[in-house]
């Protein structure tokens, strides 16, 4: 995420913010310019959810819309019988409004289901314990455009124990909305040109492979032994429709960690007395711009070290505990030129 200043007097905001806490005045993000802006009710408003506490984007006063380009995208929320119901959905709209700012930065269409019933995005936040609609699913997942969230996911206490239950390195809400976007954009992006179908088979497999029975394996009899040389992480291995959504998802952890920073203007020289020094690195390029992979690769990598670094000497696990065997390098290559290649049609 890049640094916002309030435009005011200049205070370094949040992308969060709803106002400046040096001038007071009330700030909100502007999907159009990407960009959190000072306002007045004359000349633009708050998104309806603003006043759940779960969103601070701007619609524009000319639009009968009630929702931003984010809330938009929400077909099923939770309701509100009780403040976790509430709680929960928030933590999620917070990790979906980054995704969502991630994608327009991507320049990626966004579209929700309400204007394009068939290539649409859309969101079901569900609480298996209220009543659930009987046209939305109650696990975590995607499935024609709908992302559905168990909201469960929410509470960091069942997001660990799940995470130890599947075995898993890494858990976040913000993880699975990246990977299950991946899902969307897959079928938006891969699916229907046929040349950029032929080389997702070469670098991920073929997605023809019986998908229901490729997971029942998986689940029964574990990932290859040598999934550590070829895939990202153990369930990538599963099959190539997830091979692609899980390198998807480190695609967006890379590029959104690289942009912070890069806006922080980072830069690391480690003290290896006379060694040569691979851990080198200036948070000099914007990953959402034109960039040369490698490059930006090289410098992501030794930023996670960097990151990984500190969080231990805080007592706390890698903030990303995931090694880029070769393989799964020149998957995030591929991913980045289709990127490369949709921004310029």
């Amino acid at each position: 995420m890049k640094l916002f200043q309030c435009e005011q007097c200049g205070q370094v905001l949040h992308f969060e913010n709803t106002k400046c806490e040096r001038c007071g005045f009330q700030v909100g993000f502007e999907a159009s310019t990407l960009q959190l802006r000072s306002f007045t009710q004359n000349d633009r408003r708050y998104c309806k959810n603003h006043g759940f506490g779960v969103c601070n984007w701007l619609v524009a006063t000319d639009t009968t819309s009630p929702f931003c380009t984010a809330c938009k995208l929400n077909h099923y929320i939770p309701n509100f019988q009780d403040d976790e119901s509430l709680k929960g959905w928030r933590e999620i709209e917070y990790a979906k409004h980054r995704l969502v700012y991630s994608l327009l930065r991507l320049g990626l269409p966004v579209k929700n289901k309400s204007t394009d019933p068939n290539t649409g995005l859309s969101f079901d936040f569900i609480d298996p314990d209220q009543v659930v609609p009987d046209d939305a699913e109650t696990m975590t997942g995607h499935q024609a455009g709908i992302i559905t969230i168990a909201i469960g996911e929410a509470d960091p206490v069942v997001r660990e124990r799940n995470r130890v239950n599947m075995k898993e390195r890494y858990r976040t809400l913000l993880g699975h909305l990246r990977h299950e976007v991946g899902h969307y954009y897959w079928d938006l992006l891969i699916r229907p040109f046929p040349d950029r179908l032929k080389s997702f088979r070469v670098h991920f497999g073929n997605e023809s492979r019986d998908y229901a029975e490729a997971l029942h394996q998986y689940y029964n009899q574990g990932p290859r032994p040598d999934w550590s040389q070829h895939y990202i992480s153990a369930y990538a291995s599963s099959h190539p429709w997830e091979d692609w959504a899980e390198t998807w998802s480190h695609y967006l952890h890379l590029v959104d960690s690289m942009e912070t920073a890069y806006a922080l203007g980072v830069s690391l020289s480690p003290r290896l007395g006379d060694q040569e020094n691979p851990m080198a690195m200036v948070a000099d390029i914007d990953p959402y711009l034109s960039i040369h992979f490698d490059g930006f690769l090289n410098k992501a990598v030794a930023l996670t070290y960097a990151l990984n670094s500190i969080n231990r000497s805080m007592g706390h696990s890698d903030v990303y505990p995931f090694i880029l065997n070769p393989a799964v390098k020149q998957k995030l290559s591929y991913i980045h030129n289709v990127l490369q290649e949709v921004r310029k049609s």
